[in-house]
């Protein structure tokens, strides 16, 4: 089947792909002979400085366009690929437990080794053809990140709710022969596929390594919405303390043999556990740190050297920071220092998680309503920061699908987004001062 091509959406005016007499609503449908099924594609194969488009206008006129790159790029903006969805029926999807009022894009089960090449997205390889893996081994769509769950055969079909085992050992191993980096991911369930069946993936992975360069350990989330494929036990305190103790052994066992942690756990758990957070050596280069794992620590060590750096932030600046229940120690804590150092007024306000249920304690999971309610009634000062990573990436909206702006109207405050770091947040403070 030929590829469908890529659509051009809008040029600049003075780039050589306008030069060249490139159009909006044209697709470029292959670059030197190569079809070109999507823009990841089409970046790749522009990589040669001489290139010969095959185009087709929206008028259906077939053309040839010759361009030089040696001198920039085409300058142009082309249409989304379609994202390949999900074709398993996981006994934990999350996107089953979400409640009515959730934001749209948050129902889509995606499953596409793109977004995971661009965005970190968790895969489970198993709506991979022969093709798919050809084109991730020949364009270097490099690393990947897999969710594996389990990789005994029969356990893994269970927990993604399929018929037949998919082939996960021969795909890893054809992705890693193709020098393809693989970070796996566990979600973990407690009298699934913890113990023995956690033991057995752990140590199936690590025979892949260098090619699994690292493994993500992710607690169950269990929202008070919808209902799991099977009867789920919720990840508890006594099942995150004995879970570190077993894993912690592990992990000194790798760093002796390869010097690296290689199968690490959430923060989640620690904080479950009251547990101490490693430190930053024991995350090596914070690989899975998008997933949860490091997430406080680079926090905490982020913050250590920002607050020993200057920055204009006016005295007496009054101000409430939110988060989810169980970072609320850390951010208190750090809130605290902050006030000492430069004489603010900064409090920490707890929400508690009603969009999706009590047992959601995390901070990225907070919906715009959520805020809202931990603040309404009460003066929270003359601002409000919230959670970056509460908020979709584009367009900035929470996962009830209400926007900054909603809750800054009804808190009648400023509302801001706390920023990916330590200086992002003291630059807004400055910024608000």
């Amino acid at each position: 089947m030929a590829a469908r091509g890529v659509r051009i959406l809008k040029l600049e005016p003075a780039g050589l792909g306008a030069r060249a007499g490139l159009r909006p609503g044209d697709t470029i449908l292959a670059v030197n002979g190569s079809p070109v099924e999507d823009e990841l594609a089409l970046r790749f194969y522009l990589a040669d400085e001489q290139v010969a488009l095959s185009v087709r206008s929206a008028a259906g006129e077939a053309r040839r366009v010759e361009v030089d790159l040696a001198g920039g790029s085409l300058g142009i903006e082309v249409e989304e690929f379609r994202t390949r969805t999900c074709n398993n029926s996981c006994i934990f999807c999350f996107v089953d437990q979400l409640p009515a009022g959730v934001r749209p894009g948050l129902r889509v089960r995606d499953d596409d080794y793109r977004l995971s090449f661009l965005h970190g997205n968790y895969i489970t390889l198993t709506n991979l053809g022969e093709a798919d893996l050809e084109r991730i081994v020949e364009h270097a769509l490099s690393p990947l990140y897999v969710s594996v769950h389990a990789t005994d055969p029969a356990l893994r079909t269970r927990i993604l709710g399929r018929r037949k085992p998919d082939d996960l050992a021969g795909k890893l191993r054809r992705l890693i022969a193709g020098g393809i980096t693989i970070h796996a991911q566990i979600v973990l369930m407690p009298q699934i596929n913890d113990g023995a069946h956690l033991r057995r993936t752990v140590l199936d992975l690590y025979d892949l390594y260098p090619g699994v360069r690292s493994v993500a350990i992710v607690p169950l989330g269990l929202s008070a919405h919808g209902k799991p494929r099977e009867r789920l036990q919720p990840v508890t305190a006594a099942f995150s303390a004995e879970l570190i103790r077993t894993v912690t052994a592990w992990q000194e066992a790798f760093r002796r043999e390869i010097g690296r942690t290689f199968a690490y756990l959430a923060d989640e758990f620690y904080l479950l556990a009251g547990a101490p957070v490693p430190e930053a050596r024991h995350y090596d280069d914070f690989a899975q740190i998008e997933d949860g794992v490091g997430m406080v620590r680079r926090f905490l060590d982020d913050f250590d050297e920002a607050l020993g750096q200057e920055y204009p932030v006016r005295p007496g600046l009054r101000g409430t920071l939110v988060t989810g229940r169980l970072f609320e120690p850390f951010l208190g804590a750090a809130a605290a220092r902050c006030n000492r150092r430069y004489g603010l007024r900064l409090s920490v306000a707890a929400a508690e998680n009603r969009f999706l249920g009590g047992g959601i304690t995390v901070a990225g999971l907070l919906s715009g309503g959520d805020i809202v309610g931990a603040l309404q009634g009460s003066d929270p000062g003359d601002f409000v920061v919230v959670p970056d990573d509460a908020l979709s990436r584009a367009g900035a909206v929470f996962l009830d699908d209400r926007t900054l702006a909603w809750v800054a109207q009804s808190l009648a405050r400023p509302v801001r987004a706390g920023g990916r770091s330590a200086d992002d947040f003291f630059r807004l403070l400055a910024a608000l001062s």
